[in-house]
């Protein structure tokens, strides 16, 4: 139940030269806001943002898994039973045409003594064949459990089932098991089919003393009375990036395939967690993409895709993500992105606890080859000689870039010479923090420049101020401006 704990885891000069045009200066002055335009891998359409279920009462739903066939959409939550009790049950939601046709508990806690005696969270649902007690099932039901009323001693287990709506019958023992030692344990499974019959990928959390992180099992669950189990192997944390463009940790995800791109498609939960209440679920959550031989073989490098948080929801929490997958846990269109998340209310706007404000809902993007770059506004960043109107950064690169206009008119004497565009980057405190490099080739022939360098490091809240400065052919200084930044988007 719930994410693991974060404790658990463990001065180049280079020429430019500017040709001979008059253009007029182009300068943009707006305020500056985070996430104003974004060109994206996914490119979400908040136009078609949607409420899919909303629990009555004090009753919540989070951690959707969602199939769709047709109209009609499966969905698989955790849910409570009863009203105004903490306490994890998984609901099965059928949807026709958007609309809830029945929505009620599928598998529940087992007897006093057994090893889901308490919550039962946080389900992934695949096709295949699963010989289980004489009889073969069409589906497969991977869940968390614990035996304790708190968020400790997790582990996985299976139930299986013939129709998606049920009945579901559980296999006894942990599929994934896990000590009793105190710490998360193992939950959030995902899971991708191979063979289209036993065989499958099971992604997963792992929360203990000396971390948290992915992991993949494949396993072949076609006779559940010989089931082979391999072992769990770590996935990487390269390429993560957190909501402040640091390196970041790996827990909480959905994750489909996408055959089309040989690429592995996952939602997971951006770090920090926020200090306000609820200090336990995200703010946003990131669409990343890894390639299935990384996936396969350990090692490779994650590629940031896109975020879904307030900008694009309206909402102060977006958590507990899930993606719409096939039956065999494939992307159903290379071309699209469907995202389903839990919402929560948030400090000072909460009243009570958050659970009970939990409803999942919806949202649709474009998917495209392209990387993530995100770009805000900069205001009155300007010198007698040029501006600066805005910042972007690349989330796969995590590159930094400055774009602004040259007046050509007020350059006018250094036209027919090389003309040098670097910056430096201070501190809060005026320490220069990043010498900085002077770039060639930096403007067109309009006055239009762009520079790009690594997103500082160091700086307190990603705070500094950021000089822009001209120099002429002799290295001797022109005209410069400098303005405070925020680098985190």
């Amino acid at each position: 139940m719930g994410p693991p704990h974060p404790i658990h885891q463990g001065g180049r000069f280079v020429k430019t030269r500017v040709s001979w045009c008059f253009a007029v200066l182009a300068l943009v002055l707006l305020v500056l806001l985070p996430w104003q335009t974004a060109t994206a891998a996914v490119l979400w359409d908040t136009g078609n943002l949607a409420k899919v279920y909303d629990p009555a009462g004090s009753r919540y739903a989070y951690a959707p898994a969602v199939i769709r066939e047709g109209n009609t959409e499966h969905m698989w939550t955790c849910h409570n039973e009863e009203d105004g009790v903490i306490k994890d049950s998984i609901y099965y939601t059928r949807i026709e045409n958007g609309v809830v046709a029945e929505s009620h508990p599928v598998l529940q806690a087992g007897a006093t003594g057994t090893w889901d005696s308490f919550h039962v969270c946080d389900p992934t649902v695949i096709a295949g064949k699963f010989l289980f007690q004489g009889t073969e099932y069409n589906y497969a039901l991977f869940y968390l459990g614990n035996d304790l009323n708190m968020s400790a001693h997790n582990q996985i287990g299976v139930a299986f089932a013939t129709e998606l709506s049920g009945e579901w019958v559980k296999y006894p023992d942990p599929i994934v098991a896990y000590p009793n030692d105190g710490y998360w344990g193992v939950g959030q499974p995902s899971a991708t089919s191979v063979d289209g019959q036993g065989r499958l990928l099971l992604f997963f959390t792992k929360g203990d003393a000396a971390a948290t992180g992915g992991y993949r099992i494949d396993m072949n669950l076609r006779d559940m009375s010989d089931p082979v189990i391999g072992d769990a192997v770590p996935l990487t944390t390269n390429g993560l990036t957190d909501a402040n463009g640091q390196p970041d940790w790996l827990n909480n995800f959905d994750i489909t395939y996408d055959p089309s791109r040989d690429r592995f498609i996952a939602i997971r939960e951006l770090h920090p967690y926020p200090s306000t209440q609820p200090n336990y679920i995200s703010e946003s959550l990131q669409i990343v993409s890894i390639d299935g031989g990384s996936v396969w073989g350990g090692g490779g490098t994650w590629k940031v895709e896109g975020v879904l948080g307030s900008p694009q929801t309206g909402f102060p929490r977006n958590h507990n993500g899930g993606l719409l997958r096939t039956v065999n846990g494939m992307l159903p269109d290379p071309t699209a992105v469907e995202a389903y998340f839990t919402d929560s209310d948030a400090a000072p706007n909460l009243s009570g606890r958050a659970e009970y404000t939990y409803d999942i809902w919806r949202i649709k993007g474009t998917l495209n080859d392209a990387d993530i770059v995100t770009e805000k506004k900069l205001e009155h960043f300007k010198s007698s000689h040029f501006a600066v109107s805005s910042m972007t950064l690349n989330a796969t690169s995590n590159q930094i870039g400055i774009q602004g206009m040259l007046d050509l008119k007020k350059i006018k004497p250094w036209l027919n010479e090389t003309v040098w565009i670097g910056y430096r980057v201070y501190d809060a405190k005026g320490n220069l923090t990043d010498a900085g490099t002077a770039y060639r080739d930096a403007a067109d022939a309009s006055g239009a420049f762009r520079i790009s360098f690594p997103k500082p490091k160091g700086l307190a809240h990603d705070e500094g101020r950021l000089e822009v400065y001209l120099l002429n052919a002799k290295g001797k200084p022109i005209d410069s401006a400098a303005s405070k930044v925020t680098f985190s988007f």
